[in-house]
C-alpha cells in the first residue's frame, strides 16, 4: 500500500489502483456469490499517487467515487485516472459476464467507458445517492441491500456464460481447444457464442482469455514466493517472458518488473 504524501514530496505516477491506497475487498452475502465476486473498500486519502491505472479484470464495478455512482468497465486497457484527495471509494465487483441482466445493456456498448448509474437506474440510482455518506463501509452495505432487493428481477446466473468464464479461467485456450469446439459445448454456433460473449463480456472470447490470463500472473505474482518473470509466464499460461512482457505492458501500462515491484512492495 502508497503511504501518506510527506511535505515536499513528489507524487508518484503509474499505481496500480489496488495499490494507490488502503484496499480491500470481503466477500457478499450467499444469495448474491453466483453474480458478485466481492465488495471493496479503497481508502486514498493519504495517497501519495499522482494517477492510478485501474487494470483489466473481465469484470464490471458499480462504484462509489465520492461524488455519486458510476459504472465502470469492462476494461480492455489501462484506465489511468487521477487519485483525488480526501476520497475513500467503494464498490461492488460483478463476476465476468454477471452485469449484463442487471444493467439490461450490451457490454460492448460500455468498454474502457465510465457511465453515470442513473442511466441504467434511474429511481434507484437517485434514491441511493440520497442515502450517500462518507462513511463508505456504510455505503458498500446500502449497496448490498440494493442488489439483494433487486434479484428477483435477475434470476439465476447464466449457466452459459458461467461456462465460458470458467472456461477462458480453466486456460481451455492454452490447451489448443478451439473456439468452435467451445462452442460446441455449450450448445451454440461459434457466431452465436461470440455474440453472447460480445453483449455478456463487452468482447469476444479470445480478449476474455487474456484478460483473465492476466489477472492469473496478477494473482501468482502476489502469493509472494519470489519467483522469476519466467516461471510466472509459464505458471499463468503465456507462450514465454517476452509474451508475458508484451501483455502486462499491454495491459497495465506497466513493464512486467514494475507491475511485481508494485505488489512486493
Amino acid at each position: 500500500m502508497v503511504a501518506a504524501l510527506e511535505p515536499g514530496r513528489k507524487k508518484t505516477e503509474g499505481v496500480v489502483s489496488q495499490f494507490a491506497g488502503v484496499y480491500r475487498e470481503w466477500l457478499p452475502s450467499p444469495a448474491l456469490r453466483e453474480h458478485v465476486r466481492c465488495f471493496w473498500r479503497n481508502d486514498v486519502r493519504q495517497s501519495s499517487a499522482g494517477f492510478m491505472h485501474v487494470v483489466p479484470d473481465g469484470c464490471v464495478d458499480i462504484v462509489w467515487t465520492g461524488d455519486g455512482l458510476c459504472v465502470a468497465g469492462p476494461d480492455t486497457r489501462p484506465i489511468r485516472e487521477p487519485v483525488p484527495q480526501r476520497v475513500a471509494f467503494a464498490g461492488v465487483r460483478f463476476h465476468p459476464g454477471a452485469a449484463l441482466p442487471r444493467l439490461g445493456l450490451p457490454l460492448c456498448e460500455i468498454v474502457n467507458r465510465r457511465v453515470p448509474l442513473s442511466e441504467f437506474w434511474p429511481d434507484d440510482a437517485e434514491r441511493f445517492r440520497e442515502q450517500a455518506s462518507a462513511a463508505t463501509n456504510g455505503m458498500a452495505s446500502a449497496m448490498e441491500a440494493l442488489l439483494l432487493a433487486r434479484l428477483a428481477r435477475v434470476g439465476q446466473a447464466d449457466r452459459q456464460i458461467a461456462f465460458l468464464r470458467k472456461a477462458a479461467g480453466d486456460r481451455l485456450a492454452r490447451a489448443r481447444i478451439g473456439a468452435g469446439e467451445i462452442a460446441a459445448c455449450v450448445g451454440v454456433s461459434e457466431r452465436t457464442m461470440r455474440r453472447r460473449c460480445m453483449e455478456a463480456f463487452g468482447y469476444g472470447f479470445k480478449t476474455l482469455d487474456r484478460v483473465l490470463r492476466f489477472q492469473r500472473f496478477f494473482r501468482l505474482a502476489g502469493c509472494g514466493e519470489g519467483c522469476s518473470l519466467a516461471v510466472l509466464a509459464a505458471s499463468a499460461g503465456y507462450a514465454d517472458q517476452a509474451h508475458l512482457t508484451r501483455e502486462v505492458q499491454r495491459m497495465s501500462g506497466l513493464t512486467a518488473g514494475e507491475f511485481v515491484s508494485q505488489i512486493a512492495a
